[in-house]
């Protein structure tokens, strides 16, 4: 639920702090004093729309920060999902500048404004002017239906599932093994020109870059030939340095009797001399014999691109190239012996679509004689809240046909809410045709029916009795009191029967001065609460009789809520 909200130069609001506690929380004050720029500040801070128009004059912009506690398993998961650790509690905070510009964080991260709204829409519904509206999302009608008697449809929508992973798990075995006959027969045929050709061309391993390097070789020759003669010619003439090796080798040999050293460095010079001659050996042999043709060189260049063919095609390297073959081949083996598992497949994927069809038009048949029971207590509801002449049909628009592509986890329905305010209107989809204060009070109904609020912790009513007076008023109040046993619940009330419901009260009004004007808020206690009700009431002055109407009426109000 909702624990705080801090606002800052928002409208007519400069700064503000407000403090909620679980229950019915009751915004109450005269017309224009700003109860709705609190909501809407709060609408802002949960990613509704923005301008900024709304940013106080004379200041750069505006910020909206609310936190909220003791939240469900499904805000967590979102959590989750966005990569938020769970700190058990959530900061949610938006701001908007004089250019248009804003930033929203979560927990002190920036998000986007998307993100925002996903996790915002589990924390509270808005019901009033606001666009954050489960009824308006025809996609959620099915689940408000399914929500009335969860655990009638509880036992097959379990099996539904079920049935429905099984039919996706063989869909996709189906699917790996070529699926269809034709579809099998085109992955073959390119599976078989793709094998053929890597092995017609029969790459090796490191056999691209031996190529390059011989390549590289032919087109440098002219080079390496001139490179070799130069080498041995230089070793292999008179004035080369054998000739001194030679000489230096002689003068050792005359001193090596003498000591040892001196026969050690003749036989490493003697070493020495053998390298040489075997390289000036070696280099003549190379140059003598150091030839191509151009026969070579444009085979070479004709494989070479055959090999950069395949390495664009199967993979950036010959390795990748052979791996491709590999898998290509085992692949190949397996379409072409997969006609017993995909019969075996086909007739395991059949007997689940029967068992899906069974199961959807069953679950189906209870949603049906359910929906019959919901219009009937909503529009009960309606009547008692000053829609008397409403009339709510449920309608489900079942596939003609049970195929396979319309199963879901959730059965073959399509539900839509069709919906008629007034005498004499044809029913239409309540998406088209429902303004904000009917929509405040139909949810109103709703939720006093059914239990589920997927999730959501608090409900937020804005001016929902607007119009309304006498018994329809008080008909309002203890419903609303009857959620808020349930729920957290913020409301704009100009009903004393309203007010009295609450269980925290505060207190909205302007105070100007020679430069502006800005919104406050009082907190009320009971010595503060019953002027305020009494004015409600319409008395314009605090006498005792008006002080006592409005102590019965709080009297009659915690009667009530005291047997809920």
């Amino acid at each position: 639920m909702i624990k705080q909200i801090k606002i800052k130069n928002f409208a007519i609001v400069k700064e503000l702090i407000l403090n909620f506690n679980s229950g019915f929380n009751v915004f109450i004050g005269e017309t224009g004093s700003g109860k709705s720029i609190i909501f809407n500040a709060l609408s802002f801070v949960l990613g509704g729309k923005s301008n900024k128009n709304q940013i106080r004059t004379n200041e750069k912009e505006m910020r909206v920060e609310a936190v909220f506690d003791n939240y469900n398993n499904n805000v967590k998961s979102i959590l989750e999902d966005m990569g938020q650790a769970d700190e058990e509690i959530i900061i949610l905070s938006r701001k908007l500048d004089a250019e248009g510009k804003t930033e929203c964080k979560i927990n002190g991260s920036i998000v986007t404004l998307s993100m925002l709204r996903k996790l915002a829409e589990k924390l509270i519904d808005f019901y009033g002017q606001h666009e954050n509206q489960v009824l308006l999302k025809t996609s959620n009608h099915i689940d408000i239906l399914d929500s009335y008697k969860p655990e009638l449809l509880k036992d097959l929508k379990q099996q539904i599932s079920g049935l429905m992973h099984q039919f996706k798990d063989i869909k996709n075995e189906i699917t790996n093994l070529g699926g269809s006959n034709e579809n099998r027969e085109r992955m073959l045929d390119l599976l078989n020109y793709q094998i053929a050709e890597i092995e017609d061309i029969n790459p090796k391993v490191g056999e691209f870059e031996e190529i390059e390097t011989r390549l590289d070789e032919i087109r440098n020759s002219e080079k390496i030939v001139s490179s070799l003669k130069v080498a041995f010619e230089n070793l292999d003439s008179s004035n080369s340095a054998t000739i001194y090796l030679k000489d230096a080798i002689r003068a050792l040999t005359n001193i090596s009797n003498f000591n040892n050293k001196f026969e050690n460095y003749q036989e490493r010079l003697n070493s020495v001399l053998y390298e040489i001659q075997d390289v000036v050996d070696s280099l003549k042999s190379d140059f003598n014999n150091y030839n191509y043709s151009e026969v070579e060189l444009e085979a070479l260049d004709q494989r070479l691109d055959s090999l950069k063919k395949i390495k664009r095609k199967y993979g950036k390297t010959i390795e990748d190239v052979l791996n491709f073959l590999e898998n290509s081949k085992n692949e190949q083996s397996k379409l072409q012996n997969v006609d017993k598992e995909i019969e075996h497949l086909n007739s395991e994927l059949n007997n689940i679509t029967l068992k899906l069809r069974e199961k959807s038009i069953a679950l189906s048949n209870i949603r049906k004689n359910l929906a019959i029971e919901l219009e009937s207590q909503i529009m009960g509801q309606l009547s008692l809240i000053g829609m008397k002449n409403a009339k709510l049909k449920i309608d489900f628009a079942t596939p003609k046909s049970e195929n396979e592509e319309n199963f879901t986890n959730n059965g073959i329905d399509n539900v839509e809410f069709l919906f008629s305010a007034n005498l004499g209107e044809t029913l239409k989809p309540i998406v088209k045709t429902i303004s904000g204060g009917e929509m405040s009070r139909f949810m109103l109904a709703l939720k006093n029916i059914i239990a589920s609020t997927d999730g959501v912790e608090t409900l937020v009513f804005d001016e929902i009795d607007s119009g309304i007076s006498g018994e329809i008023g008080s008909a309002i109040a203890e419903r609303i009191a009857y959620l808020s046993k349930r729920f957290q619940i913020l409301c704009i009330t100009h009903l004393p029967q309203v007010t009295v419901m609450g269980d925290n009260y505060f207190y909205v009004y302007k105070v100007s001065d020679s430069n502006s004007t800005q919104t406050k808020i009082d907190i009320l206690d009971e010595s503060t609460l019953y002027p305020i009700i009494a004015k409600l009431s319409g008395n314009k002055f605090k006498t005792e009789i008006a002080l006592a109407h409005a102590k019965e009426l709080k009297n009659w109000a915690n009667k009530y809520k005291q047997t809920i």
